[in-house]
């Protein structure tokens, strides 16, 4: 329906916090607010905002209403008809108080969704120069039901880590840069745990320093991009297309 060619453009104030303070909208949309608790709540907006982006490719950014029964279905939740419609319109609400989104609602049928400025100022829609690239394989091969949200966000991480970078020696974070993403130790750590097991991410561990000095080993990430659109035989590609036509 989007007619994309090439992913979604998440900017990088989406993703990572500029200065030492605050967290950035990546982290506020996984874990703020209610049903945040374990992520389940969270996972839900974090894939509902994935998919807007998807949708809403051009000016002025919105999409038709669409019952919140489909978008459940588009996201393979349980009981699309009742927790999950109810869990959709959730995480409407927080997008929309969180201005993420405008919601234009209508009695007696679904609103009309805009998307706002993706750092989370509340302004228009916008494009930015530096952005994290999240392929259309992510969709295509169902990675977006198949992780965690947790996982999610932590794939979407790793791609702003691994930016242009060719050498995997420089795909490592410091203790600064690691907590402008925002995400805690344990999610760090469970969700770097899925991404490994689904053949997704390389965890490696590499020295810093001189010979003569103390040499600190860090972990290095690595995200096989090509996997993400690799075609997966577990899960066919017509169920998917179905779900992601929101019908």
């Amino acid at each position: 329906m989007s007619k994309r060619t090439s992913g979604i453009q998440l900017p990088i104030g989406f993703v990572r916090a500029q200065g030492l303070a605050g967290r950035p909208p990546l982290a506020r949309m996984l874990r703020d607010g209610p049903g945040s608790r374990g992520g389940r709540g969270g996972a839900v907006r974090l894939r509902l905002y994935l998919c807007l982006n998807l949708l809403a490719a051009r000016a002025p950014y919105d999409i038709r209403p669409r019952p919140a029964r489909a978008w459940a279905e588009a996201l393979a939740l349980p009981d699309p008809n009742g927790r999950g419609a109810r869990r959709v319109s959730d995480a409407l609400a927080w997008l929309n108080e969180a201005e993420m989104i405008a919601l234009q609602r209508q009695r007696g049928a679904a609103p009309t969704i805009t998307l706002l400025d993706p750092t989370g100022s509340g302004g228009r829609y916008k494009r930015y120069r530096l952005y994290v690239l999240v392929p259309l394989g992510f969709w295509r091969e169902q990675w977006i039901t198949r992780l965690s949200g947790s996982a999610v966000a932590l794939l979407i991480v790793l791609l702003d880590l691994q930016g242009g970078k060719k050498s995997k020696r420089d795909a490592w974070l410091t203790t600064v840069q690691r907590a402008r993403y925002g995400l805690s130790d344990d999610t760090w750590t469970r969700a770097s745990k899925e991404l490994v097991e689904q053949g997704l991410l390389e965890i490696s561990r590499i020295p810093q320093g001189r010979d003569f000095d103390f040499r600190r080993m860090r972990n290095i990430y690595w995200i096989d991009k090509s996997k993400l659109d690799q075609i997966n035989l577990d899960y066919p590609l017509n169920s998917l297309n179905v779900k992601l036509r929101i019908t």
